[in-house]
């Protein structure tokens, strides 16, 4: 069975990650950024910090990064309850580009 990692963040915002290989959680090395969401591919791992932007981490590979691409994502934002789950038909789609399309 080849390697595969399994990407987790903690209460606190600390991303670990458990790989097949090993049989224990490892603290990524980068401790300063604390992290909401992470999710991954198997060529790369992207999440969005506590700050709300968007980091990529990709894997060492001989295929060079070709293109930038940039996306925005479209969240409902409530004074009391703060980021809202689920967007009002209204609303525009979840991800769109600089447009908003």
């Amino acid at each position: 069975m080849p390697n595969s990692v399994l990407w987790a963040v903690d209460l606190f915002g600390r991303v670990y990650t458990l790989s097949t290989a090993g049989q224990y959680w490892e603290l990524c090395k980068d401790s300063q950024l604390e992290f909401k969401r992470v999710s991954a591919t198997t060529q790369c791992c992207w999440g969005i910090a506590c700050d709300n932007q968007v980091y990529v981490y990709v894997c060492a590979s001989d295929v060079p990064i070709r293109r930038r691409e940039e996306a925005y994502e479209n969240q409902r934002w409530n004074p009391v309850g703060g980021f809202c789950e689920k967007l009002l038909l209204s609303d525009r789609w979840g991800w769109s580009d600089v447009s908003g399309l």
